[in-house]
């Protein structure tokens, strides 16, 4: 079994053509054209390395393949992989790897048979695919870094809490995790979203370097001394040379708990022809799996003489879960009539694994559609479909008629996609049963076997899944996960309701009444205390901070001042209702009419005039000052002057020394706002911004001043993997360049520079080429001084990553707490006990989520709410949730007060 990212696929006839597998999975069109390259069998002596060609990326789909140990008989097992780093198993042989994203996070995956995670789907594209029916989903909390290598671990003697686990590392935060698996279903799920960390280096690194501690960690393993054994790279990223000598040297480490001692002297290897039988059987059950497969072959070659031996010790009790499983797999592959155990959950999926790798399918396999256990359930699904029983999709019907589990749903309209005729799912297409039809629904979507004309119907149908699925088909657009720490939500991107950079301050009005900032935008309130809204508004104006005025106040003629503190030289823009005959008194002559109109509810129509202000204090009047029209209150727009080139070319050594005395709020501006550097059109901090680019949110916990500075004035000097800038070229002539944020059978999207984004049919495409450089445009350090750099680099370095609870707080048994930038999480000793949610982009009031007792008893229902534990009895409504955002758990609120509806969202307590 083996993982492989989206490349390896890229075929030249004659000299260069891959295995047809790895062309599938590359996209090549007429695949089965190029016959196959003949087999090469290396020695030690004679291996020549097969070097990565630059055009070899950016294939469809990376996947999880397999064969026979000489190479032959290549098949793709699973696939819709950006870039999966590594595979292991557990006991009982079901996979668990780790899959790497350039915009969405790294994912943790649990491979199936026939599965598809995603990446490069026929039609429907979604990276946690946890919601979404046409993939696989994910089997962990999405997480920002890099998931490389893993392992299982059961070693005997190891404490309890490091059994039946995986160990995970993270290169990029430089940190080994512990993964727990809590079933649900056939659903692999980790048992918290937080895991906990095995080893780390207390901060991760940039792409180029890291600093600190020298562990930078990559393959992980089990060693058959007992210990963990973890391969570091060197502290650069690619080779370094320093005087003609390699200087970037990496490390071995070797881990183990402290209750456990590591064999010296037990770990030599075997001589397998002359151990015993019963020693062979115990290594059956070792925590090494290599040694496993060397007994297993050798008890093979001794053949069906050693069968009762085999048997006798199977029917033992007490045989732990691993020698169980080798077992039934060794006695199955000496005599392959004996493939059916069913004393438990374990002997039932070996003996269903056992007949798809005979290719027999017995009764016992469609009896065990059947079983309470859903797992038991795929597994039969599986061999079903592996054993191509074509005779058999009538129990497979029936199966989707009832089936609730998630997972093996899924295995069965696949199965039935691969075993039943395009014509007999069609006619289940009219089935009463709506189970039936989204089955059959799915296999003709998945194989691009419907028409618009023929979807068109089920856009009426009953079933809530069924017509949006449809609507999905026919022009719905894939959904984005929104980035976190972890990545747990998954919701769509949402429009911006409220100003992320507010480019004034110490906002008062002498009538008392409340002033606030807004952000310009159709439906933006214009007022504090009424409900009109904005219906139209220029283009140049959209986007840009206001003040939301009180209406209360349009009356005032005298006696009334607003005043305000502009941080920057600004634009200002004075918006005032056009039934009033002229400008009030105190505005007269200072502000240039332009011919830009805003319209909304009421008024109607409001006229625009500008001035330029300096940074400082600002007064404005009444609104009526020496007027006698009535007209609604005014607005206030600001378009700050971050940005003031000064000439100069600002390079290290000039940006270096302003560190010290940097402003991180003028960085935080510069970051955010498109009046500055505009680093938030394509990247993200938590849950601001784009996810076109790397993540930020917790930068500052990886790279150091210089490393920042360089990435700000020289981006392509070191370009963060998935992000170099790929060019299309069209058959039409046009050119598109960007960077690829999600790829499916029939299209690409490319991210364009200024956050923008465009959908591109594949069959329009006339060739796709990575380029050397950073799809980050150069000229920073031409367009922002030295200082506006420094002010920036600050900012990103305060970007750091929650400091984990210590040990000794663990056990304290005190109440403990973990604040990030948009929640303060409460433990008690070692239990979770609640998220204080601070900020949230639907919500908007605060509250706590999540919520558990002592013990771990949930107290409230999840936030974002899970499926199907949080479904309401008798809801109706889509996604069978009641007020999935409106209900977050325990907070505090207002209905509606002063003209604000606070309980429909509809205003910021």
């Amino acid at each position: 079994y083996m993982s492989k990212g989206n490349s390896k696929g890229l075929t030249e006839p004659p000299e260069r053509v891959a295995p047809a597998p790895f062309r599938e999975l590359w996209g090549i069109a007429d695949s089965a054209h190029f016959e196959d390259p003949t087999p090469i069998i290396f020695t030690s002596e004679t291996y020549k390395k097969n070097y990565h060609n630059p055009r070899d990326d950016w294939g469809i789909s990376g996947g999880i393949l397999r064969c026979k140990d000489d190479g032959s008989q290549l098949e793709i097992i699973s696939r819709g992989f950006r870039n999966p780093w590594d595979i292991a198993f557990d006991d009982r042989f079901d996979w668990l790897g780790t899959d790497n994203d350039q915009t969405m996070g790294d994912k943790i995956i649990a491979p199936f048979f026939g599965s598809h995670f995603g990446w490069g789907h026929a039609w429907s594209f979604d990276w946690k695919g946890d919601g979404h029916l046409p993939t696989a989903p994910s089997s962990g909390p999405l997480f920002e870094g890099s998931g490389t290598g893993i392992v299982f671990c059961k070693v005997p003697g190891y404490p309890e809490k490091y059994q039946n686990v995986f160990f995970y590392n993270d290169w990029l935060n430089r940190e080994t995790r512990i993964y727990r698996t809590k079933w649900d279903g056939a659903w692999r799920k980790a048992d918290r979203e937080n895991l906990e960390i095995l080893a780390h280096a207390e901060g991760g690194r940039t792409m180029p370097k890291s600093s600190g501690r020298s562990f930078d960690p990559v393959d992980i393993e089990i060693g058959p001394d007992g210990a963990i054994w973890i391969s570091s790279w060197g502290r650069q990223y690619g080779a370094h040379f320093e005087e003609g000598k390699i200087a970037n040297e990496g490390r071995i480490y070797r881990l183990w708990p402290r209750a456990f001692s590591p064999s010296n002297g037990n770990n030599t290897l075997p001589v397998w022809g002359n151990a015993s039988a019963q020693d062979l059987i115990g290594k059956l059950g070792s925590h090494l799996p290599v040694w496993r497969t060397n007994a297993q072959e050798e008890l093979i070659r001794r053949g069906k003489e050693i069968l009762p031996l085999l048997l006798k010790r199977l029917s033992k009790d007490g045989n732990t879960t691993s020698l169980e499983t080798w077992l039934i797999w060794t006695i199955g592959r000496i005599s392959p009539d004996q493939n059916w155990f069913d004393l438990n959950t374990n002997q039932k999926i070996q003996s269903l694994r056992l007949q798809a790798f005979h290719q027999t399918i017995t009764q016992e396999v469609v009896e065990a559609l059947n079983d309470p256990e859903p797992r038991v359930r795929l597994e039969a699904v599986l061999t079903l479909r592996q054993g191509d029983a074509q005779g058999k999709t009538a129990a497979l019907i029936d199966l989707a008629s009832r089936e609730t589990d998630r997972i093996v749903f899924y295995a069965t309209w696949g199965a039935l996609m691969e075993l039943m005729p395009e014509k007999n799912r069609r006619d289940l297409l009219d089935d009463e049963r709506a189970s039936i039809r989204l089955a059959a629904f799915l296999g003709l979507l998945e194989q691009d076997a419907l028409s618009e004309a023929e979807i068109k119907p089920f856009l009426n149908d009953p079933s809530p899944l069924i017509s949006g699925l449809a609507k999905k088909r026919l022009g719905g657009k894939y959904q984005f996960e929104h980035r976190g720490k972890p990545l747990t939500k998954n919701r769509a991107l949402q429009k911006q309701t409220g100003p992320i950079v507010i480019p004034f301050s110490n906002l008062r009005a002498s009538s008392g009444n409340k002033y606030r900032a807004g952000l310009l935008q159709i439906g933006a309130q214009l007022y504090t205390d009424r409900g009109y809204s904005i219906t139209q508004i220029p283009p140049e104006l959209e986007q840009l901070t206001f003040i939301q005025t009180a209406c209360s106040d349009a009356d005032a003629q005298n006696d009334f001042k607003l005043s305000f503190s502009l941080s920057y030289p600004s634009t200002v823009y004075l918006i005032d209702d056009a039934r009033g005959e002229a400008l009030p008194d105190w505005a007269k002559g200072k502000w240039k009419k332009t011919s830009l109109l805003v319209n909304s509810t009421n008024p109607k129509r409001l006229k625009v005039y500008e001035t330029e202000l300096p940074a400082g204090h600002v007064e404005f009047g009444a609104n009526r000052d020496g007027l006698t029209a009535r007209k609604g209150g005014y607005l206030i727009a600001v378009r700050p002057k971050l940005l003031k080139p000064d000439g100069s070319i600002s390079d290290e050594s000039s940006i270096l020394p302003l560190l010290e005395n940097a402003n991180t709020r003028r960085g935080r501006d510069l970051f955010f706002s498109t009046n500055g550097a505009n680093c938030s059109s394509c990247h993200q901090v938590g849950q601001l911004g784009n996810n076109h680019a790397p993540d930020l949110s917790e930068i500052g916990s990886r790279a150091d001043a210089k490393s920042l500075i360089q990435s700000i004035i020289d981006p392509s000097a070191n370009i963060v993997e998935g992000f170099y800038a790929q060019t299309i070229s069209m058959k039409n002539g046009q050119t598109h360049a960007g960077v690829i944020l999600q790829e499916r059978a029939q299209s690409l999207t490319l991210a364009t520079p200024g956050g923008g984004k465009i959908t591109i049919q594949r069959n329009e495409i006339e060739s796709q080429k990575r380029l050397l450089v950073s799809a980050m445009p150069a000229g920073f350090s031409a367009s922002l001084t030295s200082q506006q750099i420094a002010d920036l680099t600050a900012y990103l370095l305060t970007l750091k990553k929650p400091k984990a609870i210590s040990k000794d707080q663990t056990q304290s048994g005190s109440f403990k707490f973990q604040l990030s930038e948009d929640k303060l999480e409460l433990s008690l000793g070692k239990q979770p006990i609640t998220t204080y949610l601070l900020d949230h982009e639907i919500l908007s009031r605060r509250a706590f989520i999540n919520l558990k007792s002592r013990s771990g008893k949930p107290v409230t229902r999840n936030f974002p709410p899970k499926r199907p534990e949080d479904l309401s009895p008798g809801y109706k409504g889509k996604g069978g949730v009641d007020h999935p955002v409106m209900h977050p758990g325990l907070w505090i609120s207002f209905g509606w007060l002063d003209g604000q509806d606070y309980w429909r969202l509809k205003s910021k307590v």
